[in-house]
């Protein structure tokens, strides 16, 4: 399921803003708020994909709100550190979360995470994030098909690099070996650049990563990009199969969403997410997210929530079959 299921909800709030032209006019008629910067939590060190996102949108959002956005990187646990640190911020509108689907399996994966998903407050959905299925230029693969049958041949014989446990790329991971039938021996990486570099010397065969990064080595010959986790070819690499093109109904992007605190107040949640869709439908954004592999669908909070739940029935399952589990 993705935004694109509810589209109604988001032209709806899209013809409200006028794309835009009206809602600075709208905006200074909802008072004070907000009359001081605001927080931007992004759960991944700086330059990473979700990091490099984030700025984009900060950097519009801040005149559009006339207050300055910070970034504010909070890393660690498959972005759960950030997201408890969003649980326990005040409901003021103040600070926010970039944030995509791994936080939704946070409780599933670790005994202690310091927040319930469900009650943070959704502004509404930016849109969807491929990954990709990268090898090392010496690996006897140059498509998924025959990468399924190396790894079939000798179960258990090969590894493969994610840039940790229980994010999406991992889940991608698992869910592919689901699909494809095989095994492969997970090595988790602090981070998607170790696990390239690991990748690149010949330390470890496979790696499931951001499309970005593995664009740009692939295209220096530095590793082979097989396919892309998403259901169709990206945009930004449109001659990159999608591994839904060998594996039938194969889907693996994670959603990327903007959040607040618990019980933050529908008049600044409403004044949130109506910035954000403009943000977002401005051209250079559209190109920006483009670039980065990113794949722009905004939402309504409801129509988030909406996601949320589907997206932790289905990507909760995957964690459960797999048997992922940190302490």
């Amino acid at each position: 399921m993705s935004i694109k299921d509810m589209k109604l909800g988001r032209r709806l709030a899209l013809s409200a803003l006028g794309l835009g032209i009206a809602a600075p006019r709208g905006f200074a008629q909802t008072g004070a708020y907000p009359s001081r910067a605001l927080k931007l939590l992004v759960g991944y060190p700086p330059g990473g994909g979700a990091d490099i996102l984030a700025r984009i949108f900060a950097n519009k959002l801040s005149p559009l709100l006339g207050q300055p956005v910070v970034v504010e990187n909070r890393p660690g646990a498959g972005s759960t550190i950030a997201a408890a640190s969003l649980a326990s911020a005040p409901p003021d509108g103040y600070t926010l979360f970039f944030a995509e689907s791994g936080i939704l399996v946070g409780t599933t994966i670790y005994d202690k995470v310091g927040y319930d998903p469900l009650t943070l407050t959704p502004i509404g959905a930016l849109g969807n994030l491929p990954y990709s299925l990268v090898v090392n230029p010496a690996f006897p693969a140059n498509t998924v098909r025959e990468l399924i049958d190396v790894l079939k041949a000798s179960p258990g014989k090969y590894s493969y690099a994610t840039p940790g446990v229980g994010n999406i790329a991992h889940l991608s991971a698992e869910m592919f070996q689901k699909a494809a039938g095989v095994q492969i021996v997970h090595v988790p990486y602090k981070g998607g650049t170790p696990a390239l570099a690991d990748l690149i010397s010949g330390q470890v065969p496979i790696c499931f990563v951001s499309l970005p990064p593995a664009l740009a080595l692939a295209r220096s010959g530095k590793l082979r990009l097989l396919a892309v986790t998403s259901a169709k070819r990206s945009p930004v690499a449109p001659d990159v199969p999608a591994i839904s093109e060998t594996l039938p109904g194969f889907n693996a992007a994670a959603s990327i969403f903007l959040l607040a605190p618990p019980q933050t107040p529908a008049a600044i949640v409403d004044r949130l997410n109506a910035a954000m869709c403009t943000v977002m439908a401005m051209p250079d954004v559209l190109s920006d997210f483009t670039a980065q592999g990113a794949t722009v669908e905004t939402s309504t909070p409801q129509e988030l929530a909406a996601l949320f739940r589907q997206e932790l029935k289905s990507w909760g399952s995957i964690v459960k079959s797999a048997g992922v589990r940190m302490e």
